[in-house]
């Protein structure tokens, strides 16, 4: 039960830097160069599921790291303008995090480049200061992203008291770090690769057996995405798949699964049972990879997710 079932108050604690996307205007060679267009946009998975969450009427404050550089002027910045609590840390000496991803002629990621050791100085110490403790005693949910350290991972789960906890995997090499706390997750929003590499598994592994593989961890729902094939989701010993949205065009892919979780999450403290709330979350990643941004109308989100065709029950 949230303390406002209209405005739930959600902390979100992990990434929020600087993305910069280059997409090829041909037909994508590797090892080769090719033209194209570049933009630069703060993200990071907490930044993208937050500015999700505040356009659909959240109350959100996110907990992050960054440097004393023009990149940390740019994320106070956007979290400003999209009225997102800001309760980052900054160190003065160090570094902002940023994100560099080349995508081809589709808009499908070819490659990226993560920097971002300053958020490795996200230590549970550093949680412990009175105006964070205060934000995060109070808020309804908790969303972590793998950008975390393991440690603070494990922290947030023997501190949820209760309350739901929903982790984003980030990338294949980081989800490594949500191991230890599997069974405290309300819920784990990750990619087929990312839940292979989570159990040690090839990429190839069906995603029923991967599904499987969660649950036997001690994850009791996750979200499974593998791209424009439908996705598999686990709801405790039950496993759905569901076709995805139809897209008209791809822009970028870079933040839909952090959209996808934001939306979920949104529609659970709202009393929705899993499977709707992830079909929301569909929905709403859709209009991300239409638009590059979060579409900030819930009630078209719930249409589009209305129209879907209904999940499948596998045995």
């Amino acid at each position: 039960m949230t303390t406002d079932p209209v405005r739930p108050k959600i902390v979100l604690v992990g990434g929020a830097h600087l993305d910069r996307v280059a997409r090829s205007g041909v037909s994508f060679v590797p090892r080769a160069s090719n033209p194209g267009r570049s933009r630069e946009s703060v993200g990071g998975a907490a930044f993208n599921a937050a500015r999700a969450l505040a356009r659909f009427g959240a109350q959100t404050h996110l907990v992050s790291a960054r440097g004393g550089d023009g990149i940390g002027i740019a994320v106070e910045s956007a979290l400003e303008s999209e009225g997102i609590g800001d309760g980052s840390l900054t160190w003065l000496d160090r570094r902002s995090a940023s994100y560099t991803a080349i995508l081809d002629e589709t808009g499908e990621l070819r490659a990226a480049i993560a920097d971002m050791e300053i958020y490795d100085l996200l230590s549970p110490r550093s949680f412990r200061r009175s105006h964070l403790r205060d934000k995060l005693a109070s808020a309804d949910a908790w969303i972590l992203d793998a950008n975390l350290p393991d440690v603070s991972l494990a922290h947030f789960a023997g501190a949820a008291s209760g309350r739901p906890v929903f982790g984003i995997a980030v990338s294949p090499v980081k989800v490594l770090r949500f191991r230890a706390c599997l069974p405290a997750l309300s819920a784990l929003f990750l990619s087929r690769t990312e839940a292979a590499s989570l159990l040690g598994l090839s990429k190839d592994t069906p995603l029923p057996d991967l599904a499987e593989g969660l649950f036997s961890a001690g994850l009791r729902r996750a979200a499974i995405t593998d791209g424009p094939n439908p996705a598999l989701i686990l709801d405790g010993s039950a496993r759905h798949l569901q076709s995805t949205p139809q897209i008209s065009s791809i822009r970028d892919v870079t933040g839909a699964g952090d959209t996808l979780a934001a939306g979920a999450a949104f529609e659970l403290l709202h009393g929705a049972d899993f499977v709707s709330a992830v079909r929301v979350g569909m929905a709403a990643s859709s209009f991300h990879i239409e638009a590059e941004l979060p579409v900030d109308s819930l009630l078209r989100c719930r249409l589009r997710a209305a129209s879907l065709p209904p999940a499948t029950p596998l045995a």
